[in-house]
């Protein structure tokens, strides 16, 4: 859509030449700058010659190999609408404070 969408996507960081980090979210946007984006899970996918295979991966496995410092959501994709609503509530508190 040209003004706002939806949906859900992946982001990889490769560990090993058969080793891949794998963060899936889902997200929704406004004219794709404003977005509001949730972290869903990360999961390894291991090379093998039938393809890639995705295993989820436990939280605990996540904090103790430190993988959300290797790859996460930006805070403007994760908060970006919120701060873009803020930003309209405050303008709209301040003209009516100024009396415009």
């Amino acid at each position: 859509m040209i003004f706002f969408g939806w949906g859900r996507n992946s982001k990889t960081h490769e560990l090993s030449p058969h080793h891949m980090l794998v963060l899936t979210y889902a997200y929704f946007h406004v004219f794709w700058l404003f977005r509001i984006t949730v972290p869903q899970g990360y999961g390894l996918a291991t090379l093998s010659e039938y393809g890639w295979a995705t295993r989820p991966m436990t939280p605990l496995e996540v904090d103790n190999g430190g993988y959300k410092e290797l790859l996460s959501v930006s805070w403007w994709w994760r908060w970006g609408l919120l701060v873009g609503l803020a930003g309209v509530v405050l303008l709209v508190i301040a003209s009516s404070l100024t009396g415009s």
